[in-house]
């Protein structure tokens, strides 16, 4: 850096002799500016700028103030009752949801306790079965053994049908 004498006798200017810039940097530089431009232009055509009408400071109210207000505060009532109607019905679907988890247990323990009766019931119907047949079954059903057994047939432990009445012909 060199100091020069300025032809006004008050003042010194001063010179500083630059580096040189090579293309690569100047290309660089160039590119660097180009993506700025390209920044600043996303930002001011694609970013929406919501513009609300403010009254500059030394303005009054005009005649249209009124329903600007009017309308925004219609927007804002309108917004806080869809937020409190959103939150009602997701609040009603969860307790549909929630009566029908506890209907669906209500069902299958009803379900459970039925099935549980029947197999019992099953099981003693097998139990007294095999009694009749391990201790002299031909004596109880009136001597004609296994030939009038409906289960005779071969088919053990299968729910024997009921007879369905017959209809007098006569």
């Amino acid at each position: 850096m060199a100091l020069q004498p300025y032809a006004d006798p008050g003042h010194t200017l001063a010179l500083y002799q630059a580096e040189q810039i090579t293309p690569e940097e100047q290309e660089r530089r160039k590119q660097e500016a180009e993506e700025l431009d390209k920044k600043l232009r996303h930002i001011v055509e694609d970013v929406p700028d919501r513009v609300y009408h403010v009254m500059g400071s030394n303005a009054g109210a005009g005649s249209g103030e009124f329903h600007t207000y009017r309308h925004s505060r219609r927007r804002e009532q309108e917004r806080l009752k869809q937020i409190d109607e959103d939150a009602e019905r997701q609040e009603k679907e969860r307790e549909r949801l929630e009566r029908l988890a506890q209907l669906e247990n209500a069902d299958e323990e009803k379900t459970a306790k039925r099935r549980a009766k029947r197999q019992k019931k099953k099981d003693n119907k097998r139990g007294k079965r095999q009694k009749n047949d391990e201790g002299g079954g031909a004596a109880l059903s009136g001597g004609r053994g296994d030939a009038g057994h409906p289960q005779s047939d071969g088919r053990e432990g299968e729910e024997e049908e009921p007879a369905l009445p017959q209809p007098d012909l006569d």
